[in-house]
């Protein structure tokens, strides 16, 4: 029986204050585990959020242009001054230009025009100022309205840090298993952050080690039988819900280094076996990861076989069987084998339905040897 080992993080730095989930305990996917000590997070918490409303707040003093920690950029008032700067300029421009034409009728003096032209000199100084305030003013504000908005946005992200922070100060399982291993203790202070604390062992399979010779005949969702050494005489249904066709030396445990028994070819064999996960049905039993046994996949194959007596000189999936030609001449035949068991052994070619094959003893006879077949007819009897 194989499992998923999920590592359960702890990802804040700080005190585990409570367990809630001790090894061997059966846990549901969101069931809480631990909780660590959040008092210096809800303190990070509330400053993110009086940080957005700080920004929000600078925001709405850019959008009316009084914002203290920026040139103040007011379009409106500016366009105001520019329009009176511009009337003031025409007023003392007519008025120059009334003192050019009374000074030479001798009626005004030179000084009173000399001090319209300063009055004049000032004004157009005033317009220009007012022209560079209101192109400032116009040409800024919208950067200024997006470095608020910027400053805003910000300030939420890290706000939702926080937030998204604080879920991890209660440690929450990822699946439904049961807790294998718990690596952390209440009290101690959590110095890696993302080191895992619970080891949760889920969603259980049955993985079966298959002769290679088996790898055409496995199909997703067959059928088949487990039995656990757990559960002695217990017949576990089963369905095939993987295929690995990733062939080793495998025989069902660790990787082998020496050949094992023979198998009926003859000669030392190695193990090359292939995995295949089996969903087994549990319904009412305890299963646990670590359990051992066997299992049986229906595969519905259908093939010629012969008693293993007469298959003679069996070496790498090859042998012979003897059978009778059409003269009635003992004949060796050379065939390829198949699956074999302690009865019988699978024929793949040069062997057919109507063939006659001796099938035990056979060695004593010599190539081309006469062979005389009595075939007995059952009669019926009456008593």
């Amino acid at each position: 029986m194989q499992c998923n080992f999920y590592y359960v993080p702890v990802l804040p730095m700080a005190r585990v204050t409570s367990l809630q989930a001790e090894e061997g305990d059966k846990v549901q996917q969101g069931q809480l585990l631990a909780e660590l000590d959040e008092t210096t997070a809800q303190l990070n918490l509330n400053s993110a959020r009086l940080a957005v409303a700080t920004a929000g707040a600078q925001q709405q003093r850019i959008e009316i242009g009084s914002a203290l920690t920026l040139a103040q950029e007011r379009p409106e008032k500016d366009r105001i001054a520019l329009d009176d700067a511009a009337a003031l300029l025409k007023v003392v421009s007519e008025k120059v230009k009334m003192f050019h034409e009374l000074e030479a009728r001798g009626v005004a003096s030179h000084l009173d025009l000399l001090v319209a032209t300063t009055e004049w000199a000032n004004a157009q100084a005033a317009l220009d100022q007012a022209r560079v305030n209101a192109q400032m003013s116009t040409s800024g504000i919208p950067h200024s309205k997006d470095i608020a908005s910027y400053a805003l946005d910000d300030a939420k992200t890290l706000l939702h840090q926080r937030e998204e922070a604080m879920k991890g100060f209660r440690v929450l399982a990822p699946a439904t298993g049961i807790v294998e291993r718990v690596l952390i203790r209440p009290g101690e202070y959590n110095q890696d952050a993302g080191k895992p604390g619970f080891i949760i062992a889920s969603g259980l399979w049955f993985e079966a080690s298959l002769d290679q010779r088996a790898v055409a005949l496995a199909h997703l969702g067959q059928e088949a039988t487990v039995i656990l050494e757990a559960y002695p005489g217990h017949i576990f249904p089963a369905t095939v819900e993987r295929i690995i066709p990733i062939v080793t030396f495998d025989a069902g445990g660790p990787e082998t280094t020496r050949p094992i028994q023979s198998r009926g070819t003859g000669s030392p064999e190695w193990p090359a076996t292939f995995k295949v996960r089996l969903h087994v049905d549990d319904a009412n039993t305890s299963l646990a990861p670590g359990m051992s046994g066997f299992t049986r996949i229906i595969c519905h194959h259908r093939g010629l076989a012969v008693p293993r007596e007469a298959v003679a000189t069996v070496s790498a999936g090859k042998g012979v069987v003897r059978k009778l030609d059409g003269s009635g001449h003992y004949i060796g035949t050379p065939v390829l084998l198949g699956d074999v068991d302690d009865q019988f052994v699978e024929i793949t070619n040069n062997l057919d339905l109507a063939d006659w094959v001796f099938a035990k003893n056979p060695r004593f006879l010599r190539d081309d040897d006469k062979v005389t077949v009595t075939r007995l007819e059952a009669k019926e009897t009456s008593k």
